[in-house]
C-alpha cells in the first residue's frame, strides 16, 4: 500500500464531509429508501469492477485502417531500369522520387503517375508508356523501391519510452507512433492529443481498404476506445507532429468516522484498495472495538447512492467481506451504542484522572 497517497486539501479535514456523503447521510437520516446491501453478498452489478468505469485499451483495434504497405506513395524513392536487351554494358538506372502529385519524371519518357500502384503494376505501366510514346519497341522494365518516405514524430506523456521517432510515412498512424514509444504505461488514460503541423489531406488511393484522413493542422483529441471501435475518424500523423498521451486523472476515496486521520485518499491508477487498506491509510481506528462500516457508493446510472454495510471483524477473515472499493466511495466507520459508551467512559476516566493530579 506504499504506492497509495493521502491528499490533504482544504474542505476534506477531519470535520469535513464531501457533498456526496452529505447527500447520502441526509437521505439516511430522513428515511429515504437507499439501496442497502451486505458487503459479503454484494450483487455483481454494484461491485467496484462494474462501477469504476475501468476500460481496457487494446491498441490492436487501431490497426483496422492500416494502408497497403506494399504500394507506392508520394515521397518514396524508386529505382527504375529500362533495358532493350541490346546493351553492351549494364542498362542505365535512375533513382526517382515520387512527387507529391504521385508521379515520377522518367528521363526520355516523361511524367508517369505511379502512386497507389504495386511495383509489378508500375513496371507494366512504365513499359506501356515507353511503347505507346514510341521510345522503345520491347523494353525490359524494372521498378524497385529503394527508400520509403519517413517522418519524425514526438511522443510524450504516459508512454513507456517518450521521445522523437522516425516512422515510415506510409504507416504513420496513431498505432505505429504508440508502438514506437513502447506502448502505454500504467498511468495512461484513453485520451490522446495529436498536434499536427501540416495541412489536412488524404492518402492516395492504394486500390483497396479505407482511405485515412490526415489530422488537420492544430490540435485534435482522440479517445482510444472510440477509435478502436470505429466510433471516431482514423487520424494519420503528419511530419513534425507531437502526440500527448494524457495520464489518467487521480481517483479518490474518503474515509470518515472513527478513524485517527479522516481524510480523502488518492489512489494510484490500476491499484486496488480494499476496506481494511483504506482504514489503515486513515491511521487506523480510534477504538479497536469499532466494527460497523457503511460504504456509500455513487453509481453513474442510479438516482440514489448505494449503501454497503460491512463488518471490520468479518473483513479481517478475508474474502468478499473485505470489500474492494471503487473511486468516489465514502467509507464511514460508524458510531454504535457500544463505541459511544466506551468512548464516554474513556473520556470520563481520562478527565477524572487528570483532575486528580495537582497542576493538571
Amino acid at each position: 500500500m506504499s504506492q497509495h497517497k493521502m491528499s490533504r486539501s482544504s474542505g476534506f479535514g477531519p470535520a469535513a464531509l464531501s457533498a456526496r456523503w452529505l447527500i447520502a447521510a441526509l437521505g439516511l437520516l430522513c428515511g429515504c429508501q437507499n439501496a442497502t446491501f451486505q458487503a459479503s453478498t454484494l450483487p455483481p452489478e454494484y461491485a467496484a469492477g462494474h462501477t469504476t468505469g475501468t476500460r481496457k485499451i487494446d491498441l490492436s483495434n487501431l490497426a483496422r485502417n492500416s494502408v497497403r504497405s506494399e504500394a507506392i506513395y508520394p515521397g518514396d524513392v524508386l529505382e527504375v531500369t529500362i533495358a532493350t536487351g541490346m546493351e553492351e554494358k549494364s542498362p542505365e538506372s535512375w533513382p526517382l522520387r515520387v512527387s507529391d502529385a504521385g508521379a515520377i519524371d522518367l528521363p526520355l519518357v516523361g511524367t508517369i503517375r505511379v502512386a497507389g500502384l504495386l511495383l509489378p503494376d508500375a513496371e507494366q505501366l512504365v513499359r506501356h508508356e515507353c511503347i505507346s510514346r514510341r521510345l522503345y519497341r520491347d523494353p525490359l522494365v524494372s521498378v524497385l523501391l529503394r527508400k520509403r518516405k519517413s517522418i519524425r514524430v514526438t511522443i510524450v506523456g504516459a508512454v513507456q519510452k517518450p521521445g522523437t521517432y522516425e516512422l515510415p510515412a506510409v504507416n504513420s498512424d496513431l498505432l505505429a507512433a504508440l508502438i514506437a514509444a513502447g506502448g502505454l504505461n500504467e498511468k495512461a488514460s484513453t485520451i490522446v492529443e495529436i498536434r499536427n503541423l501540416g495541412d489536412s489531406g488524404m492518402l492516395p488511393d492504394a486500390g483497396s481498404g479505407p482511405r485515412q484522413t490526415v489530422a488537420q493542422a492544430g490540435s485534435v483529441r482522440v479517445d482510444l476506445i472510440a477509435a478502436g471501435q470505429g466510433l471516431s475518424p482514423a487520424y494519420r500523423i503528419d511530419d513534425g507532429s507531437v502526440i500527448m498521451v494524457r495520464e489518467e486523472e487521480p481517483k479518490t476515496i474518503q474515509v470518515i468516522g472513527l478513524v485517527r486521520k479522516p481524510d480523502q485518499l488518492e489512489i494510484d491508477p490500476g491499484k486496488e484498495v480494499r476496506l481494511l487498506d483504506a482504514i489503515a491509510l486513515a491511521g487506523g481506528l480510534t477504538l479497536e472495538l469499532a466494527d460497523k462500516v457503511h460504504v456509500i457508493r455513487n453509481l453513474e446510472k442510479a438516482d440514489k447512492p448505494v449503501v454497503i454495510e460491512a463488518s471490520i471483524r468479518e473483513a479481517k477473515r478475508g474474502g468478499p467481506a473485505n470489500l474492494l472499493l471503487a473511486p468516489g466511495d465514502v467509507v464511514s466507520v460508524e458510531e454504535t451504542p457500544l463505541t459511544f459508551t466506551v468512548s464516554t467512559i474513556q473520556n470520563f476516566v481520562r478527565f477524572g484522572f487528570s483532575s486528580a493530579i495537582p497542576g493538571m
